[in-house]
Formats: C-alpha cells, structure tokens, sequence
C-alpha cells in the first residue's frame, strides 16, 4: 500500500499498521502520541495555511463523534518544510471500546500544481480583467466558460459566476450568429488555418463595438469560441466627425471650383472686347504713336488681368488634382529662345539684358509638359525681369549631371533673405519690403507644375546681389525630335478667289461686333450670326455654311445641345464646329473635344491664334474638294 495506516485509541495513542507511518511522517521511535509528534517538530495546518489543533484532525474528530472523515486535506509541517496530505477516518470497536482507524497518503505534489495553477489562473484572470477589451470564451454548446470584467460592463452583466455555464444567446444575438457555424464547419475541414471574423453590433446602452471571434479546438474537434469585444464608440463617433468633414471640405472645394468657373467666365466675356478692339486697334497702321502706347497699355493691362485669372485656375485645379500633365519630349533650347522672345519687350523697358549660356546643351530634350514647363519659364523669366533693377541682367544657364538637367535663371535684382526661401513658393506670400505689384501665385504654381512633372524647384539669394532660381528636370534620353509644327500666320495662305460663309452662334452683342470687326478686313469670309441655340441650327440647316463658331453658353439652350443635333442632322453634320467660350476650366475644354468640336477656343481671344486656327481648318477644307 501507499498509505500509511493507524489506529487512534480512546486515550491518543497512534499505532501504526504499517511501515509507510513512519515514512509518511518521518518519524523513528516506538510509541506515537501527541506528545512523540510535538517533540519531532511536527505541526498541523489547514488548506489556509493555520494552525490545525488535534480535535480537527480526521483520527480525533470520528473518536468525539464516531462519524467518518473522508479526503481531509491538511499540510504536515516539520523543520519549515511542509507536505500535504489526504486523510480519511472511519470508527472501529476494538475490545469494545471506540478506536478511529486513519489512513493517509501524500498529495504534496498535486498540491504544489494546483497552487500553480490556481496562481496562473488568479494571473490570467487579473490580466483578463485589466484589457481594454471584452473577452468571453464559450464552450462548443454555446455556454460561457469565461467573462472578463470589460465584458461584464459591456453587456451590462453583473458577476461572472452567476453566467458561467449559462446559454450565451440568451444574452445577446452576437453568439446566436449562424455565419458563425459556417466559419465553425470551415475550420474544421482545414484546421490549418485560422478564421477570425468580425462584424460591428450596437449595443443597448448606446455604444458601438467591434466583435470579433475565432474558433479554437482540441484535436479535430471544435471546443468552443473566444470572442473579443472592443468598445469603438469614440472611434465611429471620431469617423463620423471625419466623415462630415470631408463631405463639407469636398462641398466646399466644389463650391469655390463653381465660384472659380463662374468668375472665370463672367470676367473672360468683358476681357474678350477689351482685349479684342484693343487688338485690332493695334493692327490699325493709322493710329500715331501715342494712340499706340494707349493702346498697348490697354493690351498688357488686360493681358496682366487675364494671367491672374489663368494663374488663380491653375493653382485651384492643383490643389484639387485635376490639372493634368501631357508627358512629352521638350527641346529645351527652343522653349528657352520662345519664352525670351515673349518677355523681351518687358526686358527692354527697363533696359535688361538677356544673357543665353546653354551653347552646349542645345540639343538636349526633357521629359515634361511643353505648355507647362513653357508656364514655368515665362513665369521665371517674368520675375527675374520684375524685380531686377534698372540696366540690370538676367543670365540662363543649363547644368547636365546623370540624367538630370538643371536650368537657371539668374538676375541681378534686390534679392531675399534666407529665411523666405521657404516661404517664396507659398501661395500669396509677398517677398518682405517688395516695391513691385505682384499676386504672389506665379511661383507657387511653378513649384507645383514642376513637381507634377517629377522634377524639383528651389532658390539661392542674396540681399543687394541678386537671385538665382533653379528647375531640375529628366533628360529624355534621345539624340533627335522631330518638333511640333507650329501653326504661323505667314505659312498658312488662303486662295484669293476662296469664299467662306461662316456662322457664329452668340448671344452677347460686343463679341459679335468683335468677330465681325475682325472680319471686316477679310474678303474671303463672310460672317453671319444667330443669338441663340434654335436660331443657329435652322440658320445652318437651310443656308451653306463652311464653319460655326459656337458659344456654350447660350440663353435658350447649351451649345453642346446645338452641337449633338447639328451632328445627328444629315445635312449640318460634315460642318466643322469651333467652339468659342469663356469657359476655361479643363473638363469643359476636354469634354468638347472628346464630342468631337475641331478646336475650343477661349475667350478673351488671342485674334492672331483664332486667325490661324481657322484659316487652317478652311484651307483642309479647301484641300479635300
């Protein structure tokens, strides 16, 4: 046996029946009694760790009592080592006086774990109740095996043990989920891989939480699941806010793209007679010199308005990402000769001399938009010559280094500080104790073409020297293009006994006086008019007519109205169409085009351009019969 067996009479005397007495207890003499145990060191103690007095032990309670005692557990403690153990006592009749017969055996080591195991659990349930999140296990029947404390709150339970065991979906539809035994049926034909699933409930109390849950198995067969509950409400409450934010800045970023358009138009349409007459009263060889600089002050004052107009567009269409680039081989050396011969006049004004040192470079190609890296030279080239002083100099320069190229422009004007190299290229910022009229928008919208274009601007200056500002672009690596064919007025050449009928389509009088004072001095064309949408498809239907000018805003209806039925007409539909508009946002002038107009002009008119572009649709025209 592995108990040690004694006998306890009447009087408390131990007698051992068995050797494993004095094992047990560790024990060497002949008589055992209370006295023998206390002089060996020996105490008692309970499962609390106390002092157990004899009267509570097994042996002596049967004697009072003659009721047995079974798995008692006590701990022996001698020399400050303890062992538990496990006793049981039964009353006997020897020689008929009442004996206990006691028998015990050591239970030290299951003791030990499960006072390992019962900390583990006391630690693991201290580290459950202290998360942030819910957990609740459940057994493969769908009651709870455990509730930590952020889940007791959740759920607006009380105790955990008054739910372990019970139905969890007597509690809430999160466990009465039949998706969730889908997910079960699926992790049991591949236990090899885990499947979490989670899903967001509204809680009674009014909180928002996310519920996630995975199974968990012993062998192939489902245990149960482990649930976690994580309170978002802060969260959804924060998205919500974000949410509504977003939607009042997309609505607010689409009413000041309508502002925009609407500005852009209702000031385009005046700027288009301003600019229009003054032309032509440019091209007037009869005006004197002074008339001519009145006029030419007219011209580059609203040329400056219109700049701030396209300037205000670009910037907002960046800031919004609709402005798109046109990737495409540039050759530098003729974009730089181009923009010098824009800005030259502005130049000789103040008596400054453009200095040209890229000789080496001049075949070099860049990979950029041509319109807009052209926007960001002028815009360079424009500044150099504003804030430069009077016979002062403007240097270009090209640097080559990998397949990267640098373009400088260098003045020798007033200069900055260091502290504003930063601020220079934020929008509407004005360089500190500047004299010169300026918007602040031209490098701000440099910096941003150019980082579109993939390349970076910067700046280095100083006080009384000077600025030098720099672009760093891709080199295309090809040693030749063949460039764009540019459309000249003295290349373009009209027969003398060719005839055009041409019809423009327009409500507001001052742009049909414009186009018809414009034609006035071309015998080849002859202009007629309609101020509205109906008028002008019944005019084209009925009378010949080569080309039409076409507004898009028109009072009865739009001109891409007019547009669709002139092209569905049999008779109107090989006419070319024009369109003629204040409209300059891109997907005004995009969607035009992809309907099928030849070309979309925006108003104010640059005359000489609309002069090309329409002798050279006629002359194609001309060419095909």
């Amino acid at each position: 046996m592995t108990e040690g067996i004694l006998i306890i009479d009447k009087s408390g005397n131990f007698t051992p029946l068995n050797a494993n007495v004095k094992k047990l207890l560790g024990i060497v003499c002949e008589t055992f009694d209370a006295e023998t145990i206390n002089t060996h060191g020996i105490e008692f103690l309970n499962k609390e760790g106390t002092l157990l007095n004899y009267s509570e032990l097994p042996g002596f309670k049967t004697l009072a009592s003659g009721v047995s005692v079974n798995n008692f557990i006590c701990a022996l403690k001698q020399n400050n080592k303890i062992r538990w153990f496990s006793l049981n006592s039964n009353p006997l009749i020897i020689a008929g006086e009442t004996a206990a017969l006691v028998s015990f055996f050591e239970i030290t080591i299951q003791k030990e774990q499960q006072m390992q195991l019962r900390q583990s659990n006391a630690f693991q349930k201290t580290l459950l109740d202290n998360l942030e999140s819910g957990i609740v296990v459940t057994d493969q029947n769908r009651n709870f095996s455990l509730i930590n404390k952020k889940a007791l709150e959740l759920f607006n339970l009380s105790d955990e043990a008054q739910y372990l065991g019970k139905f969890a979906p007597d509690y809430h539809t999160v466990w009465k989920s039949e998706e969730r035994d889908t997910v079960n049926k699926q992790v049991v034909a591949s236990m090899n891989r885990k499947v979490n699933v989670s899903r967001e409930i509204e809680m009674d109390n009014g909180k928002v939480v996310s519920a996630s849950y995975i199974p968990f198995s012993a062998g192939e067969e489902i245990s149960g699941n482990i649930f976690e509950f994580v309170d978002i409400t802060n969260r959804k409450r924060l998205e919500r806010t974000i949410i509504h934010a977003k939607e009042q800045a997309e609505k607010a970023n689409r009413s000041k793209s309508e502002f925009l358009a609407k500005m852009s138009h209702e000031l385009r349409t005046p700027l288009n007679s301003i600019l229009g007459f003054a032309q032509l009263l440019e091209m007037d060889k009869a005006l004197n010199k002074k008339q001519l600089d009145f006029v030419l002050e007219i011209l580059n004052a609203g040329r400056h308005l219109l700049h701030l107009i396209n300037d205000i567009l670009d910037l907002s269409r960046i800031e919004t990402g609709k402005l798109r680039m046109e990737m495409d081989s540039v050759h530098l050396d003729n974009l730089i000769d181009e923009c010098i011969n824009i800005v030259q006049p502005s130049a000789m004004s103040k008596n400054i001399k453009i200095k040209k040192e890229c000789h080496e470079y001049q075949n070099i190609f860049v990979k950029a938009d041509p319109l807009r890296l052209k926007q960001v030279l002028f815009n360079l080239l424009d500044n150099a010559i504003k804030y430069n002083k009077i016979n002062g100099e403007v240097t270009i320069s090209v640097q080559r280094e990998a397949d990267t190229l640098t373009l400088h422009v260098m003045d020798t004007g007033e200069g900055f500080s260091s502290d504003e190299y930063e601020n220079i290229f934020l929008p509407f910022y004005r360089i500190n104790d500047t004299k010169e009229q300026g918007n602040g928008i031209g490098l701000p919208i440099v910096k941003q073409l150019i980082s579109l274009m993939e390349g970076n601007v910067g700046v280095s200056s100083e006080k009384g020297k000077g600025s030098d500002f720099w672009v760093n672009l891709k080199v295309e690596l090809r040693q030749s293009l063949e460039s764009k064919q540019q459309i000249e007025q003295d290349n373009i050449f009209i027969s003398a006994d060719a005839s055009f009928r041409i019809l423009y389509i327009e409500d507001n009088q001052s742009n049909i006086h414009l186009i018809n004072q414009v034609f006035k001095s071309l015998p080849n064309y002859t202009l007629i008019s309609a101020e509205n949408g109906r008028d002008g498809i019944k005019i084209a239907s009925q009378e010949k007519i080569d080309l039409i000018l076409l507004d898009i805003n028109l009072p009865d209806i739009s001109g891409e109205a007019v547009f669709e039925r002139l092209k569905k007409d049999s008779v109107t539909r090989q006419i070319p169409i024009i369109a003629l508009s204040a409209n300059a946002m891109e997907n005004d002038i995009k969607r035009a085009l992809e309907k099928g107009f030849i070309s979309y002009l925006t108003k104010p008119l640059d005359i000489q351009e609309f002069l090309n572009i329409l002798n050279l649709t006629l002359l194609k025209m001309e060419e095909r019969h």
